[in-house]
């Protein structure tokens, strides 16, 4: 009788058993069925036994988006080790940084990207390809056929840790959020089972493995037997063709994905057959209301879920396509097993209308922050609901998001509780500025950010990406003053070709926040 999944490994274990010859993940001109990603699994849980991994050590996997990856965060899970997916696109500090903070007893890369980035770390060194001459690391192309998948594992259980995801950017050092078996599966059990994915979809992989998103999609799909086609997203018009290529039925993206589909510069001249496209989700951020327009006029048939997660609990809530129409600007309410409470300053539960923290009580909640107790002490809690039951110990995340709940429970983002502009005596939510800039003819994306002159009042400061056009910052003020009021129109305004992006593909918004807040106290400084 084949038990529920409860380990990571378990979800290709049962596929590789039902669907012994059907495709699991497609990379280009490569393809490779559940059982031999499962056979390749064991080969190489073999191979990191063999250079002496011990169960809950750290194993860095640097490599580009491929079928290895998932080929080595399986074989950790047999291994009874933890995973650490470093994307390649991070800086050489910030790869060392997450090599040291957790520990990693094993790197695996390849040759030319460990070369490429040029770290030093402490653990040993596997190479999917042939090292250079001299090199001393373990290759897997090599050793691959002399494995015999035949050693023992740690045995292990869903609570243990199955891997660190570490949110990075552009600033500061990123932080390892603690993931144990338990959050993976069930989060593949529960978004699978709203999405309604089943073996015969044909999922496009555009977000990376190390942002829990894309993780999630992946094990959504092992779980289900479904295919996933990876793809390297740079062009609009060859991500529209794979999904019309390989008749794809689950799209998972994000905003700068949709803004870059969907701007007012990107005109597609191709006409393209989209009946196998069954759904689209969208997580990451809000999608401006325009957007979502368009969005919609461009795929009439396919059903489209707004998401909300975070990396701490992974997935939070969902709106039922069939609300869209009613509730385009809704985030939905939480997805099965989960609760969302909404949260005053005082820990008391808000009624309808009134803003406040969103805090996930329920399922997926991760275990915190690798070497930061500080910082895990403030988000992950105890239940406020409790009341006096102070001996009772449930721990809820504190989001850092301020949402409000209409009368029927449907929840609404406004902003992060650290962001609102004071400004004029109103609390402004720089989200709601955003969403008005965008749809300006010739903005791409904006960040909006309040900036402390006198007397802690604050002015509204807004940085433009362009969208190809000549807009300029009397047109736009005088378009701001159309569509807000005064108190919302920007004071500042800053304009950019291009705007930075974290290692999953979301706009930087501190790097570019810190970046003007410096160049407004210089000038201040300077009395300009």
């Amino acid at each position: 009788m084949s038990l529920k999944p409860y380990l990571v490994h378990h979800l290709l274990e049962e596929s590789a058993h039902r669907f012994p010859h059907r495709i699991a993940v497609k990379d280009r001109g490569k393809s490779i069925s559940f059982r031999s990603l499962f056979e390749d699994a064991v080969k190489m849980k073999d191979l990191l036994l063999e250079c002496g991994l011990g169960a809950g050590e750290r194993v860095g996997i640097l490599l580009e988006k491929s079928i290895e990856q998932l080929v080595v965060m399986y074989a950790c899970s047999m291994a009874g080790a933890v995973f650490v997916f470093i994307n390649p696109v991070l800086k050489k500090k910030q790869i060392e940084y997450i090599a040291m903070d957790c520990g990693i007893r094993l790197l695996v890369t390849s040759s030319k990207l460990y070369r490429k980035s040029g770290i030093c770390v402490n653990g040993r060194i596997v190479y999917m390809d042939r090292p250079e001459p001299g090199e001393d690391a373990v290759s897997w192309e090599e050793r691959k056929g002399a494995v015999t998948g035949r050693r023992s594992a740690a045995d292990r259980i869903a609570d243990d840790v199955a891997c660190l995801i570490y949110t990075s950017g552009s600033t500061g050092m990123p932080k390892g959020v603690v993931v144990p078996h338990r959050t993976i599966v069930e989060g593949a059990e529960i978004v699978s089972a709203y999405l309604d994915i089943t073996d015969r979809d044909r999922l496009i992989s555009v977000l990376p493995f190390n942002f829990d998103y894309g993780l999630n999609q992946a094990t959504s799909a092992c779980l289900k037997g479904a295919c996933l086609v990876l793809h390297r997203f740079f062009l609009p018009t060859d991500l529209l063709k794979v999904i019309e290529k390989e008749e794809i039925t689950g799209f998972a993206g994000m905003p700068p994905i949709w803004l870059k589909l969907f701007n007012q510069k990107f005109e597609v001249r191709t006409r393209y057959d989209f009946r196998s496209l069954r759904y689209i989700t969208n997580s990451g951020g809000k999608v401006p209301r325009s957007v979502l327009s368009r969005m919609r006029s461009f795929f009439p048939d396919t059903k489209i879920f707004l998401m909300y997660g975070l990396t701490e609990a992974f997935r939070s809530t969902y709106l039922d396509p069939a609300e869209l129409d009613r509730r385009p600007e809704s985030m939905g309410k939480a997805i099965p097993n989960v609760e969302i409470l909404v949260v005053n300053s005082k820990g008391e539960l808000c009624g309808p209308g009134e803003p406040g923290e969103l805090v996930h009580r329920g399922a997926l909640i991760t275990r915190g922050y690798w070497n930061d107790p500080e910082r895990t002490a403030k988000v992950f809690r105890r239940n406020p609901a409790l009341g006096t039951q102070q001996h009772l110990n449930e721990i809820v995340v504190y989001s850092g998001d301020l949402v409000k709940k209409d009368e029927e429970g449907f929840l609404y983002f406004i902003s992060r509780r650290d962001e609102m502009i004071k400004t004029s005596g109103y609390r402004v939510s720089p989200t709601e500025i955003e969403e008005a800039l965008i749809e300006i003819a010739g903005i791409r994306n904006a960040v909006v950010f309040g900036r402390e002159v006198e007397n802690t009042e604050q002015i509204v400061v807004a940085v433009l990406e362009r969208d190809g056009g000549c807009v300029d910052e009397k047109g736009l003020l005088r378009e701001c003053r159309d569509r807000l009021p005064p108190y919302m129109v920007p004071r500042e305004v800053h304009f950019e070709a291009s705007f930075p992006k974290t290692a999953n593909g979301k706009i930087d918004r501190s790097f570019i926040k810190k970046q003007y807040l410096r160049v407004g106290q210089e000038d201040e400084a300077q009395g300009t």
